[in-house]
C-alpha cells in the first residue's frame, strides 16, 4: 500500500487548511476581488481585509456548504457539496499552486493520479491520513482518516480530474466509516 505519512497537528496548533485550498473554490464559482461575494467569503473564513494564510478547518466547510446552498440550492445539501468539489478542481488550476501541480493531469493518466492523490490533497492541509492501494486493473481504493469534510466534496473533486483526462465512465464511491473516515472505492472503463 503506498501511504503518506500522517500530518500530526499539535495541541497549539488547529487544524486548518491553506490560502490556495480557499483560492480554489472561490475561483471556481468566479467570486473575484472586491465583489460581495467574496467580502461574505472572507467573513465566514475569518478574514480580515482578505483571504487568511490559514483557514480553520470548520470555516473551510462552512465555505463549502455556504457554496453549495447558494450555487446548487436546488439540490440537496450533499449533491450540492458533491458540485463544488467538481468546480474547486477548476479553480485550483488557477492558482499559482494548482497550476504547478496540476499542470500536466491531462497528461499523467489515471493510475498515475492515484497514486499521487493522498500528496496532492494532501498539500493544503495540516491533519488526516490518506492512502491509496490498488485493487486490480482500473480499480483502487482510497483511504481518508481524521479527515472530516464531507466525502461528497472528493467524490466530485475525483469525477472532475477523471473528466480532464478524458475519461467519462468513473464510479466513485465510499463508505463513511464515522464523521472523519471514509473509504472510497474507485472504478473506471
Amino acid at each position: 500500500m503506498n501511504q503518506r505519512p500522517p500530518q500530526q497537528t499539535s495541541s497549539k496548533q488547529a487544524r486548518a487548511l491553506k490560502h490556495s485550498a480557499v483560492e480554489g473554490l472561490l475561483r471556481g464559482f468566479g467570486v473575484g476581488p472586491g465583489s460581495a461575494e467574496m467580502l461574505e467569503a472572507v467573513e465566514l473564513v475569518g478574514g480580515v481585509g482578505g483571504l487568511p494564510v490559514e483557514v480553520p478547518l470548520d470555516r473551510y466547510i462552512a465555505l463549502i456548504e455556504w457554496l453549495a446552498r447558494r450555487h446548487y440550492m436546488s439540490l440537496p445539501l450533499s449533491e450540492g457539496v458533491r458540485c463544488v468539489g467538481m468546480r474547486m478542481l477548476q479553480g485550483y488550476r488557477q492558482t499559482l499552486l494548482g497550476q504547478i501541480q496540476l499542470k500536466a493531469l491531462n497528461l499523467m493518466g489515471p493510475d498515475r493520479l492515484m497514486r499521487k492523490v493522498p500528496d496532492f490533497i494532501g498539500r493544503n492541509s495540516n491533519f488526516g491520513e490518506r492512502t491509496v492501494e490498488q485493487l486490480g486493473p482500473r480499480h483502487w481504493r482510497l483511504v481518508f482518516r481524521g479527515i472530516p469534510i464531507a466525502p461528497e466534496f472528493y467524490q466530485g473533486l475525483g469525477e472532475a480530474a477523471f473528466e480532464i483526462m478524458g475519461i467519462k465512465k468513473v464510479n466513485m464511491t465510499f463508505v463513511r466509516k464515522n464523521p472523519e473516515d471514509t473509504d472510497f472505492d474507485i472504478r473506471w472503463e
